[in-house]
């Protein structure tokens, strides 16, 4: 009777220790909080098609500032966020673009200045997202006159990147990267987000998340996230371009990313991410085949602050 009441009890201590192992990571919305956010995207690409290199680079910086509303009867809750600086440079097999806020009409004879307007118009731009009760977004609001001014060519090639279902499904992916459920050390999962690039060009992913724990950064407590890019596929959707994608194989040659959150304010305060990804793809246009490479690399750091 004793040697039950001792393994009982030996049991009982072990749920309990498995239980003080657990942290659960909850997304939150401060009312009448802001913050702002600074992301630095680079994006190195090869792309080969049919023999002929389509190099293109490009590295882009932007703060946003986000302003949080307050809750209405029906749980509802508007976040707004206006960009408040953007700068870009890009090369395109040869050619390049520089676009500044500070000093926006700065134009070049490139003929990569046919997206100008595009950089000008998302400068001072308001988006503002909705959450629902349950702190999932339910809809991206942006003003529409801003992409209908811009020429036809150019709305065709961005408006996939600014319409409200890109946007919104963008915003419940970065949510999706943090598991609401109790998490311990080690603990992993799958999550599938995709990427839009304009012009139909849609890249999706399937990644691994791991909970690494606990680590102190600038005298607060963080809770580490890693996570590691384990499938890719490309398509060309509703594209205005002149191809079409007759086969790909793409896949995740590198990869590495972290992420770090906080539990008090509830929220993802930095973010770093690195995905190199290679592969064939084979282009179609006027009933021909193209056989191309592509080698892509994309690194994104986004730092939050108050």
């Amino acid at each position: 009777m004793l040697r039950k009441a001792l393994l009982s009890t030996c049991l009982a201590f072990g749920c309990c220790a498995t239980c003080f192992g657990q942290v659960t990571l909850e997304h939150k919305l401060n009312e009448g909080n802001s913050h702002t956010a600074e992301t630095t995207v680079k994006t190195d690409q090869k792309l080969t098609i049919n023999g002929t290199d389509i190099d293109t680079s490009a590295n882009t910086q932007t703060t946003a500032k986000s302003t949080v509303g307050k809750r209405d009867v029906e749980g509802k809750l508007r976040v707004d966020e206006k960009v408040e600086t953007l700068k870009l440079s890009m090369t395109v097999m040869g050619m390049t673009y520089d676009f500044d806020s500070a000093n926006p009409d700065n134009k070049s004879e490139s003929q990569l200045e046919i997206l100008r307007p595009v950089h000008k118009a998302l400068v001072g731009r308001t988006t503002t997202t909705v959450y629902d009760k349950f702190n999932r977004v339910s809809d991206v609001e942006s003003d529409p006159s801003i992409v209908n001014a811009l020429p036809a060519e150019v709305q065709n090639l961005v408006k996939g990147q600014l319409d409200s279902a890109t946007l919104k499904s963008a915003a419940n992916d970065e949510l999706d990267q943090v598991k609401s459920d109790p998490i311990k050390q080690g603990d992993t999962w799958q999550r599938a987000s995709s990427a839009n690039f304009g012009g139909g060009q849609v890249m999706s992913f399937k990644t691994e998340f791991t909970y690494a724990g606990p680590i102190e950064k600038d005298g607060r407590t963080l809770d580490k996230i890693t996570s590691k890019t384990l499938e890719v596929t490309f398509a060309l959707e509703n594209s205005p371009l002149p191809l079409s994608i007759k086969t790909s194989d793409l896949k995740p040659a590198e990869s590495e990313g972290v992420i770090l959150f906080d539990r008090k304010l509830g929220q993802i305060v930095e973010i770093h991410s690195t995905v190199r990804i290679t592969g064939d793809i084979t282009f179609t246009i006027n009933d021909m085949n193209l056989p191309s490479k592509l080698d892509l690399k994309m690194e994104r750091t986004t730092v939050v602050k108050p």
